[in-house]
């Protein structure tokens, strides 16, 4: 795969930016602006430097995990802050719980790395054309430059979708901005997305953008493309419920014939190291190391911009807790038993898929989990069942269990130090984990953005009420690959809603969606947040072997649980979308919180 790399030579041509001033950003550096962006050589390194700084901020990690994963997934419904008690993982609980306020340092980070983003994006679009504060002509164009404004437009246009996503009516910020400029927020939400679809047909009318050549063509998708471009415009028109357009930009996509589902039983891979850029990929940053561009915070070498740092960890089971040094897929990472499935869910997403390899690359039942994996201190790995109930070497020996979890065990976004044979089937994979690229507990697998089941899924909801045979198709692809073995026999909102929660799950979808389905009168926000009870009946899973009294204590894992009341703080007409950050607003006047929050 050919790589997107960069370094700090990069970094030094374009100037810092500054985290004080989050406004007036000086281009700083070691050449001289005006002898700058004059050629083709200073276009490739500005484009390199906006994937470079998208790969460092948006993809990459805040604190133990990154912003956008946190705030979009912990939000959701079927996904619930773990750790090791309710006091534990608090920056995740308070998105779970919706006790955060415009304070919170991880909205802070997220706005922070969306607005830098597209900082830099602006920087090529600014710098070469006219589309600057003061209609400067600029001063060089070419076919490249063409080209790396059009993949400039499409990451700006994305980053502008999911702050509308997100924030209510946030500031389209469209060029690079100056000391004096103060971005107000947008006349709406559908603004925006306008905005974003306008941008998205630019850069593909400008014929420049590349395209993939082919479901084989790894390339494309660690770059804004044609099929990227048409999923931005596609999802911004879903959003603005403007299904015919949606349908025009989505079925461009899926006919051009350049994405595919992977394999039923490869659906695991799409998650891993083994999966990175593959047929179903629209675009994943493609991390790669740079061993000029190290960091001492963490360590010697330590390749930060590489991978997400520590989310291995909080990926992991709370390893801590359980007998032995627990699981073998993740063996020698620390877990700090990060995102449980929420268990009401669990139980339903079972139901559905039984033993799908959809199912089994999410989550895995408790005998799943106790007898079908290899425990790394067990002597019967390879025993039978009745050996392995009896074995003090599984299973979880914590007297206070293990935390927010039911009899399920989630693990779609877990490090395979080791891929395990209940995914792989006995064939070779690659590990996730790469020596040369940095600790065990980084996650090296390309960052997760745009796949085509999300294409699919999208264009069969656009479809309801228009083309159904059309949008029944696409539908139904998902639902064959899942190996479910539930195909839908006609296209229905209940239907897509559903398949989108159970191939979507943990993939930064369901509380955007969840949000727009209740514009709609689809769902209950009320009902899916404050009276569903998966706030009032918190679990925490127990191995009776090891809790002594219990009719299992020292003859067979048998797993329980007990429930516990936590915070319930989803506020109707409010948590929709998340507050501004404070500081933000502190520096700038005219961004003002609307609807609940200016409340």
């Amino acid at each position: 795969m050919k790589k997107i790399i960069y370094s700090l030579m990069a970094f030094a041509l374009l100037g810092a930016v500054s985290c004080e001033s989050m406004l007036e950003i000086p281009q700083k550096g070691a050449v001289a602006y005006e002898t700058y962006y004059a050629s083709d050589a200073d276009a490739e390194a500005a484009i390199t430097s906006m994937y470079a700084n998208y790969i460092q901020n948006v993809a990459g990690t805040e604190g133990i995990d990154n912003a956008e994963q946190v705030m979009l997934n912990y939000a959701a419904d079927d996904i619930m802050a773990a750790g090791g008690n309710p006091k534990d993982h608090e920056p995740f609980r308070y998105f779970c719980e919706f006790t955060y306020d415009n304070a919170n340092g991880t909205l802070k980070v997220a706005y922070q790395n969306y607005m830098f983003a597209i900082y830099h994006a602006n920087l090529v679009i600014s710098n070469f054309t006219n589309e600057n504060k003061a209609g400067a002509e600029p001063k060089w164009t070419s076919d490249y430059t063409e080209q790396v404004v059009a993949e400039a437009r499409v990451m700006r246009a994305y980053l502008h979708l999911m702050l509308a996503l997100s924030w209510d009516r946030p500031p389209i910020v469209d060029r690079l901005q100056e000391g004096d400029d103060l971005p107000t927020n947008a006349e709406s939400q559908e603004q925006v997305l306008q905005f974003v679809i306008d941008e998205c047909q630019k850069a593909l009318d400008s014929g420049k953008l590349p395209k993939r050549n082919g479901t084989g063509d790894k390339d494309a998708t660690a770059r804004m493309s044609v099929g990227f471009a048409q999923f931005v415009a596609g999802k911004a028109a879903v959003f603005m419920d403007k299904m015919d357009i949606a349908r025009k930009y989505l079925g461009a996509l899926i006919n051009s014939g350049d994405y595919a589902l992977i394999p039923s039983e490869e659906y695991w891979t799409n998650f891993h190291i083994a999966g990175d850029g593959n047929s179903e990929t629209i675009f994943e940053p493609n991390f790669i190391d740079d061993p000029n561009y190290t960091s001492n915070w963490w360590g010697a070498g330590a390749p930060i911009i590489r991978s997400r740092w520590m989310v291995a960890n909080v990926f992991n089971w709370g390893v801590g807790k359980l007998a032995g040094t627990g699981v073998m897929p993740s063996n020698g990472v620390d877990g700090w038993n990060g995102g449980a499935i929420q268990q009401d869910f669990a139980a339903k997403f079972l139901a559905h898929d039984g033993r799908s390899p959809r199912r089994l690359a999410c989550f895995l039942t408790a005998d799943e989990w106790l007898y079908e994996m290899d425990w790394a201190n067990s002597k019967v790995n390879n025993g039978t069942l009745e050996e392995k109930k009896l074995d003090p070497e599984r299973g979880i020996k914590a007297q206070d269990g293990l935390f927010s979890h039911g009899p399920y065990f989630e693990w779609k976004h877990m490090v395979f130090t080791n891929p395990p044979a209940i995914l792989t089937g006995g064939k070779e994979y690659p590990s996730d984990h790469v020596p040369s690229l940095g600790a065990q507990n980084t996650n090296q697998t390309n960052f997760n953005v745009a796949r085509y089941a999300e294409a699919l899924l999208l264009y069969a909801e656009a479809c309801i009420g228009a083309d159904e045979a059309a949008g029944l198709k696409a539908l139904n692809e998902v639902q064959e690959r899942s190996g479910s073995g539930k195909i839908s026999t006609s296209l229905t909102i209940d239907a897509v809603m559903e398949e989108k929660q159970y191939e979507m799950w943990f993939e930064n979808c369901r509380f955007h969606d969840l949000v727009r389905w209740s514009k709609k009168g689809y769902v209950n926000l009320d009902q899916v947040f404050n009276k569903s009870g998966i706030h009032q009946n918190v679990p925490t899973v127990f191995d009776e072997f090891f809790i002594e009294g219990k009719p299992g204590y020292q003859k067979e894992h048998k797993l329980f649980i007990t429930t516990e009341a936590l915070n319930a703080g989803f506020v109707v007409g409010k948590h929709e979308y998340f507050p501004f950050p404070h500081d933000f607003m502190l520096v700038n006047p005219m961004l003002k919180n609307v609807g609940g929050w200016a409340e």
